[in-house]
């Protein structure tokens, strides 16, 4: 009955949904074969299926999919149309389409998923318009995978999701499916042979190839990424460039390969890992490795023989580095030494260039700061000098656009008209600088075209930060993951350059599941405690000094690789980490039912509050990974107990038998709200007027079921004065979805919901996080809290200080500004 109620609802909300009007899809460009072969509605039922709650997809006269989505009146977590087809990626960027949405309000998020052999390929995306077109690109970098995918050439299958945000009916379409890219200058080649033999590390292999793909896509350059396993002679054949980001070993048959590429004048960039087949094609001799002193270098100090535009310095903080020399009979030239923590320049070559390509001696992070791009930049054109046009070409198209600018007329038309009069004066340098660099790049001078671009792009954000206003009297906070501040930077440094911008709180992480960056008589303490001292101490001694606020963070139950070998061995030998339901231990997080777990989870916290004249104590983690922990014989023997009778089928019945599942859920979550309940009545006993905060999942109605979060009884209940949740999404549609939906749940407490900067695909851009915090305020949302503070925050931070936080003067220190 149930489903045959949903299936009703489902048809009825098709009805209405396609009554709606859709304008016209924009022109194509290239498309799918399979796409392009579709006609009518008898077409596009033989390639796209839908799943049970999803009502139908309607193919209409002007080529485009209508696709209603019914939420309302249904339990449906996310509507799903899969498109059948057959597609090799191996070259392309990835998937483009055109995407329209009537209400974006009823959706948390966007997926696309790719099938290709026994498992997907999963990646998000953000539309960001509500009843216009939009033309999306969903890339291949950083997707995750699920289950074991056979590769980008094997693609057979496109799974469109749409995930439920509140109970409404709307209406999508998606139009123009082909493959994303231009044709690839550069190819960078994923160690996918090396993944099966690194275990946990193996994931490493794809998230350097990503940091490659990344930054050549933030240049300009057209790249696309490939397995080692799938290399083929026909897409060397169409580059000039290979990118090995960290290759500790080539197959015989991709050896080969590259062997013919180079023959024919093709470059190699090898990053890290500099197996003998690859110092041959290089013309290099592994000669060692180090160690940096210290922890990490600082970053990439040129040399005298370094690259035409190559930066001064470009900062890097890597910890180790393999060194290499010219290989007998060959030439190589050091471009770039390893600059130490004290600002030192070391011996140690960190880019070697040969007449065949180049050695960086280090994974390439992919940091989006200007002198990294620059360095990158460098090293690729010296190695395909057509990259300078190209780049050039791209730095001029991007001037001005941004804050939903697509150039720079409209950027100056439309985002900045009736701007004040500081906010001209820097319109009229970017008009200045931007007509240099048009007459330098007819002139053919690329790189210095670049310069001027890049002076024309400052100067257009700047012109747009300073129409920016603040807001008085709101929260403004960043946790910071770091025990220790800022790189490089000590804890009164990091407050200081807080405060200077603007911010009013910060949310430093001092303690884990297994570790404590203070003395603790509950948590192993951390091993430089000696030699660094007592970081709460520090970091509180430098808020009290600048008025910033303290909350410290602590994560949850998860040990991570934070604490000692022998506390989790002990941990594991008490029955006290998590079994997930395959059976599989899960030996870096705690158990949440086992008492002794809660009462140290409780323990440490209110150790803060005990010790430490804090603002407040913050939880994270305060969750289950998801829903498949914890099984533990522990849990089931408290479950059981809790229940009042065994379980017949272990763990089964706790998906299968509804009563089981229902009191299974309210089970878990008993114990995540316990240790919640706790601190927040002992700790204000402790010390009256600390406040208790949380970080939490975005997703209330499902997160209190998947991983055990109630957030919104805990705000009921009074237990939390503030609540964070994570929406680290790059849409600011998207967003504001989101923090509209979690006001209500918030209830009393304060809602300051999580901006995720520096999960995005750009962790600096200013513009969006500057919007992001519009959004918090047109809602009239009293604070905000920024993820995460580090190198990137460094680098934003000044640009928000022209406007968006910059200090609120009073009527009288305008009139009277000295």
């Amino acid at each position: 009955m149930m489903r045959l109620w949903v299936a009703c609802g489902a048809a009825l909300a098709g009805v209405w949904t396609l009554a709606q009007e859709i304008p016209a899809p924009p022109a194509p460009g290239r498309l799918f074969p399979e796409w392009a072969a579709i006609q009518g509605q008898a077409e596009l039922d033989a390639r796209v299926s839908v799943m049970e709650e999803t009502p139908k997809a309607v193919w209409s006269a002007d080529r485009a999919m209508r696709l209603p989505v019914a939420f309302a009146g249904t339990r449906a977590a996310r509507m799903n149309w899969d498109v059948r087809l057959k597609a090799d990626l191996r070259l392309a960027k990835g998937v483009q389409f055109d995407f329209y949405c009537a209400d974006l309000t009823p959706f948390s998020s966007f997926s696309l998923y790719f099938r290709s052999g026994k498992g997907w390929y999963h990646a998000s995306f953000s539309p960001e318009r509500t009843g216009a077109w939009q033309r999306i690109t969903v890339d291949r970098t950083g997707v995750r995978e699920e289950g074991d995918p056979a590769g980008w050439e094997k693609v057979d299958l496109l799974r469109f999701s749409a995930w439920r945000c509140r109970d409404a009916d709307t209406v999508c379409a998606l139009a123009n499916l082909g493959p994303a890219g231009d044709e690839p200058d550069v190819l960078v080649v994923r160690a996918e042979s090396n993944v099966a033999a690194a275990g946990n590390e193996g994931k490493a292999f794809g998230t350097y190839a990503d940091s490659v793909s990344v930054t050549l896509d933030r240049l300009g350059i057209a790249s696309a990424q490939v397995a080692d396993t799938a290399l083929a002679s026909e897409l060397l054949e169409r580059v000039k460039l290979v990118v090995l980001p960290y290759n500790p070993s080539v197959p015989p048959a991709a050896a080969d390969l590259l062997r013919a590429f180079s023959a024919r004048g093709g470059k190699l960039l090898a990053c890290y890992a500099l197996p003998p087949e690859t110092a041959k094609l290089l013309g290099l001799k592994r000669s060692g490795g180090a160690e940096a002193e210290g922890g990490a270098f600082a970053g990439f100090a040129r040399t005298a023989e370094g690259l035409e535009r190559q930066p001064d310095f470009a900062p890097q903080a890597s910890w180790r580095t393999t060194t290499a020399v010219a290989a007998e009979g060959q030439r190589a030239r050091v471009v770039a030494v390893w600059r130490d923590a004290q600002g030192r320049d070391t011996p140690l070559p960190a880019v070697t260039v040969t007449p065949a390509g180049a050695f960086i001696g280090h994974v390439w992070f992919g940091s989006s700061g200007e002198a990294s791009l620059g360095l990158m930049r460098a090293l690729v054109g010296a190695l395909d000098a057509s990259v300078w046009r190209k780049a050039s070409e791209h730095a001029f198209a991007r001037i001005g656009a941004f804050a939903g600018a697509e150039d720079f007329g409209a950027f100056r038309s439309t985002v900045m008209a009736g701007a004040p009069k500081a906010s001209r004066r820097a319109l009229a340098d970017a008009s200045s600088a931007r007509a240099e660099a048009e007459r330098l790049m007819a002139a053919g001078a690329w790189s210095d075209s670049l310069d001027a671009s890049a002076r024309a792009a400052d100067a257009a954000r700047r012109a747009w930060f300073l129409m920016q206003k603040p807001v008085k009297g709101e929260h403004r906070a960043f946790w910071c993951h770091s025990a220790f501040g800022l790189r490089g930077q000590d804890w009164d440094a990091s407050i200081r350059f807080l405060k200077e911008n603007g911010f009013t709180a910060i949310l430093p992480n001092m303690l884990w599941g297994g570790t404590a960056y203070y003395p603790s008589k509950v948590l192993p303490e951390y091993p430089e405690l000696a030699q660094k001292g007592d970081q709460i101490a520090q970091c509180l001694a430098a808020c009290r000094k600048y008025g910033v606020k303290c909350h410290v963070w602590k994560v949850n139950w998860n040990m991570s690789s934070h604490a000692p070998k022998d506390f989790m061995e002990r941990m594991a030998a008490e029955g006290r980490v998590q079994k997930l339901y395959d059976g599989e231990t899960k030996a870096e997080w705690l158990c949440p039912s086992h008492p002794s777990n809660q009462a140290q989870e409780v323990a440490a916290m209110l150790e803060i509050v005990r010790n430490y004249a804090v603002d407040g104590v913050h939880f994270d983690y305060i969750r289950y990974p998801d829903n498949s922990s914890c099984f533990c014989d522990g849990c089931r023997a408290r479950f059981e107990a809790r229940l009042g009778h065994a379980v017949a089928a272990w763990p089964a019945d706790t998906r299968k038998d509804e009563q089981v599942q229902a009191a299974w859920l309210d089970f878990r979550r008993s114990n995540i709200d316990g240790v919640v309940r706790q601190v927040a009545e002992e700790a204000r006993r402790i010390r009256p007027g600390v406040e208790i905060s949380a970080a939490v999942f975005r997703n209330w109605p499902v997160d209190r079921d998947g991983v055990g979060q109630d957030w919104k009884m805990w705000c009921e209940q009074g237990w939390l004065d503030f609540v964070c949740p994570m929406d680290y999404v790059d849409s600011n549609a998207l967003f504001r979805n989101m923090v509209t939906s979690q006001i209500p749940y918030a209830g009393q407490a304060r809602l300051y919901p999580g901006i995720g900067l520096s999960c995005w695909k750009d962790p600096r851009d200013a513009v969006k996080l500057a919007e992001q915090i519009g959004v918090v305020r047109e809602l009239g949302v009293p604070g905000f809290t920024v993820f995460n503070y580090d190198a990137n925050a460094e680098a934003t931070l000044p640009s928000l200080r022209l406007g968006v936080t910059a200090p609120c003067r009073s009527w009288w220190s305008r009139l009277w500004p000295f």
